[in-house]
């Protein structure tokens, strides 16, 4: 198939919708379908990829982005024959739609799930735009749920986020935990989050004092609750037991996860969580909150343990059991990475999805005159 693919987001940012689309179109092109991606320039200088158009952020003010891209869309349309158009994230939406092509919709993010509790116009307007979608994807049941509950009535499909689970694979890394100023005999939990209030990062922040003496936090990722983070552990008195390294690139992940013990997904709000499967690929028991699609990645007690969300207490205790049982969370990290090469590789999940845009174009097929 020809598959043109628009993207609110794409790497070098850092985040779950930039990863799952390059990983796809990788994944898709590898199976031996034609992709081409548009996606948001950006201020660094991203990777050479042949098969991936941008558009320049000055022009992301809609309602002008949304025509300007539609124009590029055309041209390219014009150049490749396109079988149909799959968005990934609400801005590129309404210019996929005036594409004329079927739009397959991948509903990512937990902003959806904010809309429709809010309603009012704003999912008035919401509901209109994805109704006009031939197929909607999501990475949870929730997100499917959700869209239903915003009166879409088409044809939807839960289909899970993925991993690269030949990058992402079990190691271990004392090196970067020294540079890291972490003690040899410490357990080290890793939060690979980007530090906002929907990934239950005060949480965290706040579990930590009641964790054992030997447990460190390292924090990858940067956001607006890392000055408060930073201060209720200070008031807490346990700055040397948590590390703050900043926003990673995805190519150093694996690294970090290697000098983990286990890892931790306290979210609020989440779909399949890209960076959970990260961890698990890489052999890393995840101790995550019973939200969205997180209990369908977290066998509790098998792969992890789930937890209530905004409870810090029953955090700080998921965490003390992990780390006075090392052996228990090694259990669970071999079994992470059984359940991710059986369930979540990119090439099952581009499978799947080829599944969905072959239904889309049979559909489109029956409905020509």
């Amino acid at each position: 198939m020809r598959i043109l693919m628009m993207a609110s987001e794409y790497p070098p940012r850092i985040g779950g919708v930039a990863t799952h689309v390059q990983e796809l179109g990788r994944a898709l092109r590898a199976s031996g379908h034609f992709v081409r991606i548009v996606a948001p320039a950006t201020s660094e200088d991203p990777d050479p990829e042949d098969h991936v158009i941008r558009y320049s952020p000055w022009l992301r003010a809609q309602p002008f982005s949304d025509w300007l891209t539609a124009r590029w869309c055309r041209k390219l349309l014009a150049r490749d024959a396109f079988d149909l158009v799959h968005v990934h994230g609400l801005r590129p939406l309404r210019a996929a739609l005036a594409t004329d092509l079927p739009v397959v919709f991948t509903n990512h993010t937990s902003g959806f799930l904010q809309t429709v509790t809010a309603g009012g116009r704003r999912l008035a307007r919401l509901s209109a735009l994805i109704g006009r979608c031939d197929h909607l994807i999501a990475p949870s049941e929730e997100l499917v749920s959700a869209a239903r509950e915003a009166a879409y009535s088409g044809p939807a499909t839960y289909i899970p986020n993925g991993v690269d689970d030949q990058r992402f694979r079990p190691g271990s890394d004392h090196v970067l935990r020294a540079a890291w100023g972490i003690p040899e005999d410490a357990c080290v939990v890793v939060l690979a989050r980007r530090l906002v209030p929907k990934n239950g990062v005060m949480d965290a922040a706040r579990a930590l004092a009641a964790t054992a003496d030997h447990v460190h936090f390292v924090f990858a990722g940067d956001g607006s609750e890392r000055v408060s983070m930073e201060r209720v552990i200070a008031e807490s008195g346990v700055q040397r037991r948590a590390h703050f390294i900043g926003g990673v690139p995805n190519p150093g992940m694996p690294r970090v996860y290697h000098a983990a013990d286990f890892c931790l997904l306290p979210s609020h709000m989440e779909a399949t969580s890209i960076a959970g499967l990260e961890a698990m690929a890489c052999a890393r028991a995840l101790i995550g909150t019973r939200v969205g699609g997180i209990p369908a990645l977290v066998g509790d007690g098998v792969t992890g343990i789930l937890v209530p969300p905004r409870d810090p207490a029953a955090l700080a205790k998921a965490v003390n059991r992990l780390a006075g049982d090392a052996g228990l969370a090694r259990l669970m990290g071999e079994a992470a990475r059984a359940r991710v090469e059986r369930e979540f590789s990119w090439a099952r999940i581009a499978e799947q999805t080829a599944r969905v845009y072959g239904e889309v174009l049979v559909s489109q097929r029956r409905k020509a005159p």
